[in-house]
């Protein structure tokens, strides 16, 4: 756009130089105020010697024998020899000749440069005129162009708003998966522990708390007589009563106790009362739960 704007401004530059001698121009030479008679007679006189002479030079050239250098088809070369020596000599004469003007009189000089500078203003005036339509049609184009940017830059806008919202979705939702990642991890961890605990719960409970059968057998205690094998067979291991208890509390913990029944073996039931591992109920003996350690 600016080689545009830079030729618009000298092409109304040079409409305004020309507009300053619209005042002194002639009218063309079609209208009734022409060149005076004097001036006309010069000028009939010039045209008509210059004529004359080139009439005569015709004459001079039309008499002239080329014809033997010109029809030798069989010495090319020197045919072309020929007319180089002919332009050399006609180029040293023009350098060495002072040209004539053709019209002297100052008067139809004037008239005619008067004339050439209104055809140069037309001219001009044709070139503004194409130079004006084009800018026009360039700056429409211009704010063409620019409406299709700013549709552009809206476009980009929205784009880049939808994608830091999505990329805050997908942080959101890295940030939710790793927090459930780790708790999966923890209990996993839990549970390997748990498992780990208890194994180590069943492995001491059997070794030092063995089922019942076996230790009324190993002791031959005196206080249970006659009890025998197929009696002591129905009494739960220390280990079982521990997972009920746990079961219970975890299921109900409003209602945490269990009711003591023939399955029970006192022993372990008084071991773990004496032990502070369950509590008897207030109001009813025969129940039993497992001690709120976490209290």
């Amino acid at each position: 756009m600016d080689l545009q704007d830079e030729i618009t401004k000298e092409a109304e530059k040079l409409a305004k130089y020309s507009a300053l001698y619209q005042s002194s121009l002639p009218p063309p030479l079609v209208d009734a105020t022409q060149l005076s008679e004097a001036a006309e007679e010069e000028l009939l006189e010039e045209c008509n010697e210059a004529w004359r002479e080139l009439g005569e030079f015709q004459n001079k050239l039309t008499l002239a024998d080329v014809r033997e250098v010109v029809q030798d088809s069989e010495n090319p070369l020197a045919v072309l020899l020929a007319r180089e020596r002919a332009l050399l000599a006609e180029l040293n004469i023009q350098k060495n000749r002072t040209p004539k003007p053709l019209i002297t009189n100052q008067e139809v000089l004037t008239c005619l440069g008067k004339q050439e500078l209104q055809n140069t203003d037309r001219q001009l005036e044709m070139i503004l005129s194409c130079v004006r339509t084009r800018k026009k049609s360039l700056q429409d184009e211009l704010a063409r162009e620019q409406k299709w940017l700013q549709e552009q830059l809206e476009v980009e806008k929205s784009l880049l708003e939808k994608l830091e919202d999505q990329q805050q979705q997908n942080f959101l939702a890295l940030s939710k998966n790793s927090v459930i990642h780790k708790m999966k991890i923890n209990m996993e961890k839990v549970t390997s522990q748990k498992e780990k605990l208890l194994s180590a719960l069943g492995n001491f409970l059997d070794e030092h708390y063995p089922p019942p059968s076996d230790a009324v057998t190993g002791r031959k205690s005196a206080r249970l007589p006659s009890r025998t094998d197929e009696n002591t067979a129905n009494f739960m291991t220390l280990h079982e009563i521990l997972e009920h208890l746990m079961t219970k509390t975890m299921k109900s913990p409003h209602d945490p106790y269990l009711e003591l029944d023939a399955t029970f073996w006192p022993p372990f039931v008084e071991a773990l009362l004496r032990y502070g591992v369950v509590l008897r109920h207030p109001d009813d003996p025969r129940r039993i739960r497992l001690e709120e350690f976490d209290q």
